[in-house]
């Protein structure tokens, strides 16, 4: 089954907090009608690296590592996607078959996407974890933004969950993209994983320079998944579990990007699920709030989906959403008509 049959199959929800250009795309995907996509046929992902400098270690040259999946035409716009702890970049290409791919989702709309293993993950590798900070990666990720300048008139900047965070601190700190996707991720985590947190994450980040994520794989697919997600994805997620390095554990306990979001001046999509164990979407419309200087914020509800929605059944529906959400705002034009 392709990922447009999926859609048109999906219920979908969303709410708008002040003006918003992409209200009538996202009303029309919330009433089931499909969104028209052009026929590309296959879509190529090519390997990127990009050199970056360690703000932290006197000038050291860092490579981070991902892909690239263009569309079918000259992209004016850029995608710069970021996972969160225990992932790489292959969350947002994790079976395409199925439909289970935003990088493919979001170039089918016409736009280019890059994905990065953040660095202490996947093939961005780093020997001591505790350097891989929170401010690090925002650093980091802001060189990458200034990068793809070079080559695209507009960026656009998300992320899932830490992804999230790290790209809300990038968009506050440094102000060079043109909208802000914040997927799965606000400065209210539910007590059930601050006990997990604070109680287990923490102290084996104290204990090592690399941690896994929430303890056992068990618990972490518990948190991450309801009954709604295919077994064999949970299965397939878990055994490609990434450790986490341990400076991100400890540096984003505290949530910086709280501090920054107020600073964020381009349109915002917040994207929740509505069975999310870590970040409730009940606290959403508080979260929406923090972007006091954002010209518009919008609000996503996933329905019947944890904290790793894009994984979950209803996960293909809510990529296409961002892709609506993109094509609606004259910040980040498409090259499709």
């Amino acid at each position: 089954m392709t990922l447009r049959s999926r859609t048109t199959k999906q219920h979908r929800s969303s709410v708008v907090v002040g003006g918003v250009a992409g209200a009538a795309l996202l009303a029309a995907a919330s009433a089931g009608l499909p969104v028209a996509r052009a026929d590309s046929g296959p879509l190529e992902r090519t390997p990127v690296t990009y050199r970056v400098t360690d703000p932290y270690a006197r000038g050291v040259e860092r490579e981070i590592h991902g892909f690239r999946v263009d569309p079918p035409c000259a992209a004016t716009s850029v995608v710069l996607l970021q996972h969160g702890l225990s992932y790489d970049a292959e969350a947002w290409d994790f079976s395409p078959e199925e439909g289970y791919s935003y990088a493919r989702t979001l170039a089918d709309a016409g736009y280019t996407v890059v994905a990065i293993d953040r660095l202490g993950y996947g093939a961005s590798t780093l020997d001591d974890g505790y350097r891989a900070t929170v401010d690090v990666h925002a650093d980091i990720a802001h060189q990458i933004v200034q990068q793809l300048r070079g080559e695209f008139d507009h960026v656009a900047i998300g992320g899932h969950s830490a992804g999230a965070e790290v790209s809300e601190l990038e968009a506050g700190l440094f102000g060079d993209v043109d909208a802000l996707i914040a997927m799965g991720y606000h400065q209210f985590p539910s007590t059930r994983f601050l006990a997990d947190f604070t109680t287990g994450d923490i102290p084996r980040a104290l204990l090592g320079d690399y941690e896994y994520f929430l303890g056992t794989p068990s618990h972490r697919a518990a948190m991450f998944y309801t009954s709604a997600a295919e077994p064999w994805v949970v299965a397939a997620d878990t055994a490609a579990a990434n450790l986490t390095p341990s400076g991100e554990i400890l540096t984003i306990t505290l949530q910086p990007s709280r501090v920054l979001a107020p600073f964020v001046r381009v349109p915002v999509l917040l994207q929740l699920a509505d069975g999310d164990r870590l970040f409730p979407s009940a606290f959403a419309l508080l979260a929406a709030a923090s972007f006091i200087q954002s010209p518009s914020v919008t609000l996503d509800r996933v329905p019947q989906a944890g904290h790793t929605y894009m994984l979950h059944r209803s996960g293909p529906a809510a990529g296409e959403r961002i892709a609506d959400w993109l094509r609606g705002r004259p910040e980040t034009p498409s090259c499709l008509p």
